[in-house]
């Protein structure tokens, strides 16, 4: 395990604390179990430094030259019709695919890697690699600007704990996450009664355990929890996971819909622009996932997406109203005719005022 602090210490022995003694015995002696090299360690504290440069990340990962030359060769590849010179040097590399997508291929080339191809881990990896850490970015960018790489960061990593109960326990976990439409509000509850913890509990453990920042660790750990929080950039998190859902689902105007009226009904979340969101991630999905060589989730149009998800939201509002002032009427009603019991049928004004009622009748 990587050296840490003495606080790091106590925050993974909490969090070893939190979950079965069976599950971290099995983690432990698992030979798969994702782990994190210095080189990546390394670059994940550069990105959480604002004094940090692009020279500084490339040095650092020139230190792996297996490393070095998987990131020149994506570079030419994902480039090559952009450019007529090839990248030869780590730090054109860098420049060529930016910062994100370095940061992607520096994890993906020792994390987001799983024996089973099936569609539900690409699922997961589309969410978590590239719609969720991308959407994050550019909430970040509106909400808090000078966090929008840990954001990022943070949200690239909230899911790896599915990496270690996938890797431990593979025929439990093929089995588990085979539904790609269901939700994670549902998966987690699946994930207690399957293993006794979730992998928001268990991604922060393996992070703590590999020694990265206590914040870090804590951000991941909450990742899945209120929107509402003292900080913007785990906000942005929180945020990131029901957005990348809302847009990989059958039906994205209705999941968009919900999340939107959901954060308009919490008091602390700011006002964020969604369709800029969405404009600014699309084009970056694509560079990240011909980066992984991993399929890109089918193009959608972000102002038709938010267009049609408001008026859907307009339509529920109507209803609602409507509702409303047919209960009022019939409120109006029934006070009237209490008042003046001889003109008055209670059985016609209760249901009047219980739509249910009235359809039984």
């Amino acid at each position: 395990m990587t050296n840490t602090s003495t606080k790091d210490e106590a925050l993974y022995g909490m969090l070893t604390e939190a979950l079965p003694g069976f599950l971290i015995s099995d983690f432990l002696k698992c030979q798969r179990l994702p782990s994190l090299p210095s080189v990546a360690l390394r670059i994940l504290r550069l990105t959480q430094s604002s004094k940090a440069t692009i020279n500084d990340v490339a040095d650092t990962i020139e230190h792996d030259p297996a490393l070095t030359t998987r990131l020149i060769s994506l570079a030419n590849s994902v480039h090559h019709t952009r450019s007529a010179n090839p990248t030869q040097t780590c730090l054109e590399a860098i420049q060529r695919l930016g910062l994100d997508a370095t940061l992607t291929v520096v994890l993906s080339f020792n994390l987001f890697q799983h024996p089973s191809k099936g569609p539900q881990h690409t699922h997961i990896w589309r969410r978590s690699i590239m719609m969720s850490a991308l959407i994050a970015r550019q909430l970040a960018e509106q909400a808090c600007p000078k966090q929008a790489g840990n954001a990022f960061t943070a949200a690239l990593l909230q899911d790896i704990g599915i990496l270690a109960l996938s890797a431990t326990y593979p025929e439990q976990a093929d089995e588990l996450y085979s539904d790609s439409a269901i939700s994670h509000t549902q998966l987690i509850a699946e994930e207690q009664r399957y293993f006794g913890g979730d992998h928001t509990v268990i991604g922060a453990w393996l992070a703590a355990k590999w020694g990265l920042p206590s914040a870090m660790v804590n951000t991941i750990r909450f990742s899945h929890a209120c929107y509402q929080s003292d900080s913007l950039m785990d906000m942005c998190v929180r945020l990131s996971g029901p957005t990348a859902d809302a847009c990989l689902s059958k039906a994205p105007e209705e999941q968009l819909a919900a999340l939107i009226a959901d954060i308009s009904t919490k008091a602390d979340v700011p006002s964020l622009s969604f369709k800029s969101v969405l404009q600014e991630v699309q084009p970056k999905m694509e560079l990240i996932a011909k980066t992984l060589m991993i399929d890109t989730p089918a193009a959608i149009d972000p102002k038709e997406l938010l267009e049609n998800a408001q008026q859907l939201l307009l339509n529920h509002t109507l209803i609602l109203n409507s509702r409303r002032e047919a209960q009022h009427e019939a409120l109006t009603m029934l006070r009237k005719g209490y008042s003046d019991p001889d003109g008055f049928n209670k059985n016609i004004a209760f249901k009047k005022l219980n739509p249910q009622s009235r359809a039984k009748s």
